[in-house]
């Protein structure tokens, strides 16, 4: 069975998953070609290849967004965590959940394709569940992560993840650390004080309505990375309201089709950040989005130190974003 094992030097947890062995093959430096990918087991009428439904959307012809188990889970929902030593370090069992989302019943669209009404579709079935996994005591957080054109991916249909964990991640334990050191020297949230300094210098946003904000973030670790943050302080998703899912689902779309539009559709990443599911840190937290075109394999700097280079300052990759306009989803 998986395992969690806490790092104490970095103070990570890190899944020992044996049963995923096959990921050890050299990834594909092209993807797969679609005619030997087999049937897609995400568009409609091959649901037998993910038979067990955790919630739907309905459609008009059948299913709109369609939540599945993961059939290789990184974390599984049966059992306890067992938190115990092993010697000096700490183990747990990989407790969590991990959820397939079919974004689309389409094959062919991507996020930056998407109506606007559909994309609040996606975003109220990402609602719907992190209010479902709240109630089990067990996990902490839960993530919404999307890859898209990943080559090593099988299947090209869009789709996401939904991820419950028992343990803080590390990466989100440095921005939840930080967020706190700042609140308790200023009481007050630094993603609200950073959001305000973007919209006051105004060089590195991207798009902006009354609810939300895209920008290139001052201090970006990747070229053309954006975030987009609610200008009302919130830490957690869940709570969003039914209002804020068409503005929010705009700057989505928006996003990814400036992406396209000025890069050619690249692979990319986009993952939420929400506060915990126990409602600490509300003061000090604000989720957002974050969305990271990958155009390249890190540095080894970048590994070895955990310090970025980035080649396109923040600025110009907003002034190349303003400047690929996308045609407005319907």
């Amino acid at each position: 069975m998986s395992e969690l094992r806490r790092d104490p030097v970095l103070r990570r947890w890190v899944i020992m998953a044996p049963e995923r062995g096959g990921d050890l093959l050299p990834r594909r430096a092209d993807p797969l070609p679609r005619d030997d990918a087999g049937p897609c087991p995400f568009c409609p009428g091959n649901e037998q290849f993910n038979p067990e439904e955790i919630a739907v959307t309905p459609g008009d012809a059948g299913w709109a967004v369609r939540v599945t188990p993961d059939k290789r889970p990184l974390l599984r929902i049966e059992g306890d965590p067992e938190r115990r030593a092993a010697g000096m370090f700490d183990v747990m069992n990989a407790i969590g959940a991990h959820e397939l989302v079919t974004d689309t019943p389409e094959h062919e669209f991507t996020w930056a394709d998407f109506p606007t009404p559909h994309m609040v579709r996606v975003l109220e079935m990402y609602r719907a569940r992190t209010t479902d996994l709240r109630r089990d005591r067990r996990f902490r957080h839960v993530f919404v992560l999307k890859n898209h054109g990943a080559v090593w991916s099988r299947y090209q249909h869009a789709h996401s993840h939904l991820i419950a964990t028992p343990f803080t991640p590390k990466r989100l334990e440095e921005e939840l650390a930080g967020a706190r050191d700042y609140y308790r020297m200023r009481e007050r949230c630094v993603f609200c004080d950073q959001l305000a300094e973007e919209l006051r210098a105004g060089t590195r946003i991207v798009a902006r309505n009354g609810e939300f904000v895209t920008f290139t973030p001052f201090a970006s670790e990747y070229p053309y990375e954006m975030w987009i943050v609610p200008r009302t302080h919130a830490a957690d998703f869940g709570t969003l309201a039914d209002g804020s899912l068409v503005p929010l689902a705009e700057l989505l779309v928006d996003a990814l089709a400036r992406l396209r539009g000025a890069l050619g559709d690249p692979p990319h990443s986009l993952v939420l950040h929400a506060g915990p599911l126990d409602g600490s840190d509300q003061a000090e937290f604000h989720w957002h989005w974050e969305l990271v075109p990958h155009l390249g394999h890190e540095l080894g700097m970048e590994w070895a130190t955990g310090i970025f280079s980035n080649p396109v300052p923040p600025e110009e990759a907003a002034r190349q974003l303003l400047a690929a306009r996308p045609k407005a989803a319907s």
